[in-house]
């Protein structure tokens, strides 16, 4: 029957503690090792016929003989210490002491159950002794807390009584144990066994016992009863409004009204869309919170210690966080992560620089070949017109280089000022101005499109920090602390080029931030949550077009934090697990995550010309001026200088 229990919960490994006094007529020097530890058939062979309980050799038999890795502690070997190697998975936030040896009924053993990830049984015989006693306290205790889902504890007993001693307010069987008392009878002819499950809603209650099975006779009788009985903690779903110290980050409290406050659900985004979860969890469970406050998520700091939330975890002043976390390496470290419930994103924002700005878009309406046959068109036109003036019989009152004059100022769309007579000339004319018309129309065309169109020159956080746009920072602690620890090369070379080397003033909040971006040549790293909610309503619907985003890092998911050796975690996991499952938390999503705004009112509007988009043809009137002048300075020098010299002469 224990062979087919722990076969029912995948059990391969197997802890036996026996504390009764049977087992002292062993050999004494066979039982100074701590474990006996991977027993094979030879040895076992010589080791039993030690021991004169015939039924423990039995059991040790049975257990080999179905592959199940066995190891086993006695009184003796609980009591020495000599061996025993503390454990560091909690050396950066030790938890408080809640076991006090006294020597007497307290004291410390070499019982030790690291953080396993696989499946492990502790068969404890005869629990009524001193020593299974001190075994059980030592387990529950705080620092401790082997009561646990992957953790299958089967107490034995003969006197149905021996449960009243796990009314001890020390003994500490939370939710979350596997722990199962066998009661058994053992006549002559008539074995019979009761299975009954047994947990506390907190450390100062009485036990709740629930009956698994009853009159086991056999295996098959065992493995049926756990089959129906199914999962146990889907009983200890009632914490009786137990009362649990918990936390909320406020990081923006200048600006928070309320945590149902829909009309700002850009502030502090992360502790509303989870208020829900957590109202309903402790519905669920029958549970109250009691709440403190703080203004900070929690960062390490340089003496190694953490302030804000995670501070409080690390002093042991939290059971859990009524908000979702970013789950990092160093916060592991201080507590357990229970279920992730949303993901943030943070990315750059901006909108894509006019194409004025990044290019010359009076050489953009037309392609390089209509360039090059509007230059044959000048050159064709001008010869043909010399050769007019050469061979006409009339007479012109035009000199060859006005021919050049005539095709310019048609392709600018101005007049001439000679007068044609003839007819072939006039048809020359005629044909210039006509064709430069058609040219004019469809380039002005395209340049009053060009001027209200975004480019598309920042496709990577290369080409940001290429780009003449300023950047700013949302003011949160992350964004400094995972730009810093960034390992991307682009993303350091851009954070050092445009963020670090600017000061303090980049870090804004998201409204200054948002109008900055919708104003001028500027890009702002915000939680997009924010950043579209203050899109949706400050910008206008050509404003909503070409607005784009880039993430320089991605961001960890969010998830419940719980104190470590927290005995109500796998109960509060899988009630998380159930509302996303039933879509409690898309719900949240929906109603407290803004989604990108649609781009409905296109690309068109009214767009100021400035500076920026005339300095190729401010650039070309100075260039014509100054070569003006400069040709101006010669005719005036080659002047005087001829009346100098003839002077001279």
């Amino acid at each position: 029957m224990l062979v087919a229990y722990y076969r029912h919960h995948g059990v391969h490994s197997l802890m036996l503690v026996v504390c009764h006094t049977d087992i002292g007529e062993l050999n004494p020097p066979c039982m100074q090792c701590a474990f006996f530890s991977c027993f094979s058939w030879k040895f076992m062979s010589l080791l039993i016929p030690l021991a004169a309980d015939a039924r423990l050799r039995m059991l040790w038999q049975h257990f080999n003989l179905n592959n199940i890795y066995v190891q086993v502690s006695t009184e003796q070997t609980l009591r020495d210490l000599r061996h025993v190697v503390a454990l560091d998975e909690l050396r950066e936030a030790p938890p408080p002491q809640s076991f006090n040896a006294n020597n007497s009924s307290h004291w410390q053993t070499s019982f030790q159950l690291p953080m396993l990830p696989y499946k492990l049984g502790i068969l404890l015989l005869e629990f009524s002794s001193s020593c299974a006693q001190n075994l059980l306290r030592w387990s529950a205790a705080t620092e401790h807390n082997y009561f646990t889902t992957n953790r299958f504890w089967l107490l034995l007993t003969e006197d149905l009584g021996d449960i009243d001693l796990l009314h001890d307010a020390e003994i500490f069987i939370p939710p979350d144990s596997e722990l199962r008392v066998l009661h058994y009878s053992q006549e002559e002819s008539n074995f019979s066994a009761s299975l009954i499950d047994l947990y506390k809603v907190a450390a100062w209650k009485p036990p709740k016992q629930t009956l698994v099975g009853q009159h086991l006779r056999s295996a098959r009788h065992i493995s049926h009863a756990l089959r129906h009985f199914g999962s146990a903690i889907t009983y200890r779903q009632n914490l009786e409004g137990i009362v649990f110290n918990t936390a909320i980050v406020i990081a923006f409290p200048d600006l928070f009204t309320n945590i149902e406050d829909l009309s700002l659900r850009h502030i502090d985004t992360i502790s509303k869309v989870n208020h829900r979860l957590m109202v309903e969890l402790a519905n669920r469970l029958n549970m109250s919170y009691n709440t403190y406050q703080t203004v900070n998520y929690g960062w390490r700091q340089a003496n190694g210690s953490f302030d804000g939330l995670m501070g409080r975890f690390q002093r042991y002043e939290l059971d859990f966080a009524q908000l979702a976390i970013f789950m990092r390496l160093d916060r592991i470290a201080l507590c357990d992560f229970v279920a992730e419930t949303y993901r943030v994103r943070a990315g750059i924002m901006f909108r894509q620089p006019p194409l004025s700005a990044v290019a010359n878009i009076f050489a953009m309406p037309f392609e390089n070949d209509v360039w090059a046959s509007i230059l044959f068109l000048l050159i064709i036109t001008t010869v043909v017109l010399v050769l007019e003036l050469l061979f006409s019989p009339h007479t012109h009152d035009m000199a060859y280089m006005d021919t050049l004059n005539f095709v310019w100022g048609a392709m600018c769309q101005q007049g001439f000022y000679v007068e044609v007579r003839n007819r072939s000339a006039r048809i020359i004319v005629f044909t210039t101005f006509v064709a430069a018309l058609f040219l004019f129309t469809s380039f002005s065309a395209n340049i009053v499109a060009l001027l209200q169109s975004p480019s598309d020159s920042i496709k990577s956080l290369a080409d940001l920090g290429q780009s003449p746009l300023e950047i700013g920072v949302q003011d949160t602690q992350y964004n400094k602390i995972y730009f810093t620890e960034s390992t991307d090369p682009v993303t350091k070379n851009l954070y050092h080029k445009k963020i670090a080397s600017k000061g303090d003033h980049v870090y804004m909040r998201p409204i200054l931030g948002m109008e900055k971006m919708r104003t001028g040549l500027f890009a702002y790293q915000v939680e997009l949550q924010a950043g579209y909610q203050i899109v949706s309503d400050t910008f206008s619907e050509p404003e909503k077009c070409g607005l784009m985003e880039l993430e320089p890092f991605q961001l960890p998911m969010l998830a419940i934090p719980t104190r470590k050796n927290f005995p109500y975690k796998e109960l509060i996991r899988r009630q998380l697990r159930w509302q996303r499952e039933v879509s409690l938390v898309n719900r949240e999503d929906r109603k407290w995550i803004p989604q990108k705004p649609k781009c409905e009112g296109g690309m068109g509007g009214f767009v100021s010309i400035g500076l920026t988009e005339c300095r190729y043809a401010l650039g070309i009137f100075g260039c014509g001026a100054a070569a003006s002048f400069g040709v101006f300075l010669w005719e005036f020098i080659l002047k005087h200088f001829r009346g100098v010299f003839r002077m001279r002469h």
